[in-house]
C-alpha cells in the first residue's frame, strides 16, 4: 500500500471529490489511500477531502511568499490540518 507521502505526490491528479485516507497515528509513513469511496479501506481513516488537501498547500504556500512545499513538508501541513483542523503556521 503507499504511503501518505506517496499519495500526495499524486494529489493534483485527484477528482476533487476524492478524499484522502491514513492509517493512525498520520504520519509521512502511514498507510494511505486516496478516491472516491463510499468507505475508507480496511484500516485507514479519513483525513481530508482531496479539495481541502489541496487548499492546505495553497495557503502553506501563500503564507511562504509562494514557496512550493517539498512533499514532507506537503505531510507536514496535511496532518497539521487533519489534526487540528487549523492551517500550519508559517513558523513551524
Amino acid at each position: 500500500m503507499p504511503s501518505l507521502l506517496d499519495v500526495l505526490q499524486c494529489l493534483d491528479d485527484q477528482p476533487a471529490e476524492a478524499a484522502l485516507f491514513a492509517a493512525g497515528p498520520w504520519t509521512a509513513a502511514s498507510d494511505a489511500a486516496v478516491g472516491v469511496l463510499d468507505e475508507p479501506p480496511h484500516g485507514l481513516t479519513c483525513m481530508l477531502e482531496a479539495e481541502a488537501a489541496g487548499d492546505v498547500l495553497d495557503v502553506w504556500s501563500s503564507w511562504r511568499d509562494g514557496a512550493e512545499p517539498n512533499v514532507r513538508q506537503k505531510c507536514q501541513a496535511v496532518v497539521h490540518c487533519a489534526e487540528h483542523d487549523a492551517y500550519l503556521d508559517v513558523h513551524r
